[in-house]
């Protein structure tokens, strides 16, 4: 009988594997179904299958995603050691020993577990050796250093390779902007807890001119600003921000602005975008709530879905937050926008604390004859089902630009019934003719009469 001992777990014991009296059918499948099979482990788990037997011994070696969490190699209860540094050399080993290109690689690990510039040999490896396309490295609180920051020293041009299409950094200082220089090839950047002096981050930030997604929670050493980002592939940006003082961002293609947290005045944010003309803010409510500004957006013809929804319909959890706002700009008479809403409400955490809908012009009532934009001619107001579901919630609804049309009439008519607007509904009608001022009124007033699904709802228009 063979016995193998394999990677110890987090108690510090070892499992014992037969792998000579075992029915080994797995071991006839094609290499590919056992790549398949191996995608659903963990990566520990991955490493262990080697001593199943010798067709399993490089199988391996060519899986395409790794996801290594080094929090979990603590002190032996038994022995008193720290195997933190062994761990980081295993996850050396299994970097160099792997055979092929890697999709995705996720290292979660502690500051103390990393010394003599190990993260920064991963990067050159994963990078510039085995072309990983995906790269996430998160150096989290540990538990000897708890506010440890580990400080990234990195050569020119580390991250600039054309396989690298998205980077996340998390709890790093950055020394200089030089590893950015020139990545041209990055679409993708999340910077959380990052630290640096603002003139590192706006090199930094210039240096990434094909970004379409940029996620940072940004902390400079010392007050200063402003942060600028200039950029005209941006499609998705979330901010955070401390000791920065202003923020200037110039993004034509933005479609989604995610404010979590910033530290500086809303005179001193400025963001040049022509879509981005709403009423609403981060600062609006007073009470310094994240807030999104989401301008919907599906030309005629485009089937394919904004980058930017697929971002934060990706992860909900990370840009919607309970009880907070959003700003959105939509063309009710497109049914492929009104889709895309109704997601994104449904979505999102059971209440929000301010919700404006900004009415595109195209929402003006239509000419007989004239019919909706989208792929279906089927019409929200006319489904039984609650829209956007039974269980979205929100506090305050303002709705700009409002012109009486049947789309519009019908939206605010759904959200008072069955119970979606809790408190306030506001009404601002739209510039137009005088002759145009009595219907509005007229659909304000119908508004007011209905049903509702809060006694305490108030209708107002200003």
């Amino acid at each position: 009988m063979e016995i193998s001992l394999s990677y110890s777990d987090t108690q510090g014991k070892g499992d014992l594997v037969d792998a000579a009296n075992t029915n080994d059918r797995i071991s006839t499948l094609s290499k590919d179904l056992l790549l398949k099979i191996l995608s659903s482990l963990s990566t520990k788990d991955v490493v262990r299958t080697s001593v199943l037997s010798k067709r399993w011994g490089d199988v391996w070696k060519e899986t395409s995603e790794i996801f290594m969490d080094m929090r979990y190699i603590k002190i032996s209860k038994y022995l008193f050691i720290d195997f933190s540094p062994y761990a980081a050399g295993w996850m050396t080993k299994v970097i160099n020993d792997h055979s092929g290109n890697f999709e995705r690689f996720t290292i979660y690990h502690f500051a103390h577990q990393c010394v003599d510039g190990m993260v920064e040999a991963w990067i050159r490896s994963l990078i510039h050796v085995k072309h990983v396309k995906h790269l996430t490295l998160i150096n989290c609180f540990g538990p000897f250093v708890p506010n440890s920051i580990l400080t990234l020293d990195l050569p020119p041009k580390s991250f600039s390779h054309p396989n690298l299409k998205s980077l996340h950094l998390g709890r790093y200082n950055l020394k200089d902007p030089h590893g950015f220089d020139n990545c041209w090839n990055l679409k993708k950047l999340k910077l959380i807890a990052v630290f640096a002096e603002i003139e590192v981050f706006n090199v930094v930030l210039m240096s990434c001119p094909s970004l379409e997604v940029l996620v940072v929670d940004l902390h400079c050493h010392k007050q200063s600003g402003p942060l600028k980002i200039e950029n005209r592939n941006l499609k998705f940006l979330c901010l955070s921000c401390s000791q920065i003082n202003g923020i200037e961002v110039a993004t034509p293609s933005l479609e989604i602005l995610t404010v979590k947290s910033l530290s500086c005045e809303i005179e001193n944010f400025v963001i040049a975008n022509p879509n981005f003309q709403f009423n609403r803010n981060y600062w609006a409510t007073g009470q310094l709530y994240p807030h999104t500004s989401y301008y919907i957006s599906c030309p005629p013809g485009q089937d394919k879905t904004s980058i930017g929804h697929e971002v934060m319909m990706s992860e909900p959890t990370e840009y919607m937050k309970f009880y907070a706002s959003m700003s959105v700009s939509i063309d009710l008479t497109n049914t492929k926008e009104v889709d895309m809403l109704k997601e994104v409400l449904a979505a999102w955490p059971d209440e929000m604390q301010e919700l404006e809908i900004l009415f595109k012009n195209s929402n003006a009532p239509r000419k007989e004859g004239e019919t909706p934009i989208g792929r279906t001619k089927r019409k929200f107001w006319e489904e039984t089902k609650p829209f956007p579901n039974g269980h979205f919630r929100v506090y305050t609804v303002w709705l700009f630009n409002f012109s009486g049309s049947k789309e519009e009439f019908a939206l605010a008519s759904r959200l008072i019934t069955q119970g979606t607007v809790v408190m306030t509904m506001k009404i601002q009608p739209a510039s137009i003719s005088l002759s145009n001022k009595l219907e509005i009124e007229a659909a304000v007033t119908k508004l007011k009469e209905l049903p509702k699904g809060h006694t305490e709802l108030s209708i107002v228009m200003f």
